[in-house]
């Protein structure tokens, strides 16, 4: 049996092939590698690193700025890297050092509890900060974890505390997700847009405790598959002119197969489909038109069915219908 299929190329690596091919690659299987140990960097367990002291307290915001000394057995250690967790809104940080030990200034800018995490290698120290005392109370509010899809819409978090002012840090979920809204009494309504596909944890504080608000961002939920339009062609008599569909696909879709059986078997030759300005055996970028033509009044009428069926996603089926 004479296919009268054409292979093509998507622009996303698509092929549409013979049915006689036996549908797309499935491609050989996946070479993993075992990851290489690091060729520099800390050796486990080889280096230190401590905070002295291991807190700080102020009376409020306008309260005078208090140092801590952070140092290392380590020789030739590196200064630190410092995650804030919660500390944005409430103190900032700042030294002169280069070298260790070295002596960082605090200086308190809200009430709020906080917590700076040093790390030196693979060894990690913290420094808790709590400004304005008593000031803040408790939340009564739970952190659930907000999900996002890339794409989507904002979602607003109301944050409830029994005092204090709630204001939020976004610092850890930058690139990933902003946050926006707060800076006041209990209760504080926040906006969250979700901005690259990843997860983080953001930090509500009310004056002297914390509450972290996990967030999600998905990745889009866009189809994937071939289209095609109309779904269905009707011609009135087996002389009719051929009839133009167009191709399309979203998503990537990988290696798609026609199957036209139905319409041009040789007990029911009905009609057949040409992809047009494209030679036999080339390929071709889609979006694409295609032409589907009856056989001629020495052939069958009724009814068949063309099915483009993509390695990845939905089919798409387009219905023929040939009368007498």
């Amino acid at each position: 049996m004479l296919s009268r299929l054409h292979p093509f190329f998507a622009v996303v690596g698509a092929v549409l092939c013979l049915s006689a091919c036996g549908g797309g690659s499935s491609g050989s299987a996946p070479t993993f590698f075992p990851t290489a140990p690091p060729t520099n960097g800390p050796v486990p367990g080889s280096n230190s690193v401590a905070v002295t002291p291991s807190s700080l307290a102020f009376a409020g915001a306008g309260s005078g700025a208090q140092t801590f000394v952070v140092s290392s057995t380590t020789a030739n250690a590196p200064l630190p890297t410092i995650d804030p967790f919660g500390c944005s809104p409430v103190v900032s940080i700042t030294t002169s050092s280069t070298t260790l030990p070295a002596t960082y200034t605090v200086t308190p800018v809200g009430n709020g509890a906080c917590t700076f995490v040093f790390t030196i290698g693979n060894r990690s120290a913290t420094l808790g900060i709590n400004v304005g005392g008593g000031a803040g109370g408790s939340f009564t509010t739970t952190s659930n974890p907000m999900i996002f899809t890339i794409g989507g819409g904002s979602q607003q978090y109301t944050a409830t505390a029994s005092s204090g002012t709630l204001s939020a840090d976004a610092t850890a979920c930058n690139g990933i997700a902003s946050v926006t809204g707060g800076g006041g009494p209990s209760p504080q309504t926040f906006t969250v847009s979700p901005v690259a596909v990843g997860s983080c944890t953001y930090s509500i504080v009310d004056g002297s405790n914390s509450l972290l608000v996990p967030v999600v961002v998905n990745p889009s939920t866009t189809p994937t598959g071939v289209t095609v339009s109309p779904s269905a062609l009707s011609f009135a008599s087996p002389s009719a002119a051929g009839q133009q569909v167009s191709l399309g696909f979203q998503g990537s879709i990988g290696t798609v197969t026609i199957d036209e059986s139905s319409c041009i078997a040789n007990n029911a030759k009905i009609a057949f489909l040409t992809l047009n300005n494209v030679p036999p055996n080339q390929p071709v970028t889609l979006p694409q038109t295609a032409t589907v033509t009856p056989y001629g009044p020495n052939f069958s009428t009724g009814s068949c069915t063309i099915v483009f069926i993509p390695q990845n996603g939905a089919s798409a089926s387009l219905t023929v219908t040939v009368n007498r």
